[in-house]
């Protein structure tokens, strides 16, 4: 007579798939340990030692990395670059490029604010020069006042300076009030000669503003007529 058999000892089939899904899981993280393996193998790095002689291998040794390295792919090509570290020498040239590279680009952008500011103020090399001339007669007419200044003060002087002459002649003690006006006076010629030597140089600056802004105006407005 058969045992009877005991329906709890046997697989049912949710135990059945629960399984199957278990071992599948367990291939597939298996397979992808394998393919990131494959992988990683297939990835070589160059260096070059300090006797430049070059290497390969699966990763750069830290002595030899700041020297630069290339990683190289499994079809042979350099999928990276790294350079080698510079020197401090290098650093400060690199620096000082970058430097001389902004330096240079600041000119360039202020050239073309200048270039768009000159278009807009002259229409043609003629309004350039009457704005010139313009600036001049004004300057003219103030170089005219200060002249005239000028001469009054220096005047003021020579009548001062005559009065206490012909007192210390005469025995008299110039008094401290006359001295006082004599080197104002003194002062106030001395000042406007030199406001007039401004005013010749302020002229020369406007010449050779006008003369550079008529140059610019022609290489801008260059075959179009103007």
């Amino acid at each position: 007579m058969t045992a009877p058999t005991c329906l709890l000892c046997l697989p049912t089939a949710i135990d059945m798939v629960l399984e199957r899904k278990t071992v599948r899981s367990v291939f597939v993280i298996v397979l992808l340990c394998m393919i990131a393996a494959s992988v990683q193998a297939q990835v070589v790095y160059r260096w070059t030692d300090e006797r430049g002689e070059v290497h390969y291998g699966h990763s750069v040794p830290p002595e030899h990395a700041h020297r630069g390295y290339e990683r190289i792919g499994s079809d042979g090509t350099v999928r990276e670059r790294v350079e080698r570290a510079l020197t401090e020498e290098e650093r400060a040239e690199r620096n000082a490029a970058r430097q001389r590279e902004a330096e240079l680009e600041a000119q360039r952008r202020t050239q073309e604010t200048q270039d768009r500011l000159l278009l807009a103020a002259y229409a043609s090399e003629e309004d350039i020069v009457n704005s010139m001339e313009r600036q001049l007669v004004s300057l003219e007419h103030q170089r005219a006042s200060v002249r005239d200044s000028l001469r009054r003060a220096s005047n003021r002087f020579e009548d001062l300076v005559n009065n206490a002459a012909r007192m210390t002649r005469d025995g008299q003690q110039v008094p401290d009030r006359m001295n006082s006006n004599i080197s104002d006076a003194r002062d106030e010629v001395q000042q406007l000669r030199r406001t007039l030597a401004e005013m010749d140089e302020r002229e020369q600056v406007i010449r050779d503003r006008s003369a550079a802004e008529l140059a610019r105006f022609r290489k801008l407005t260059a075959g179009n007529g103007s």
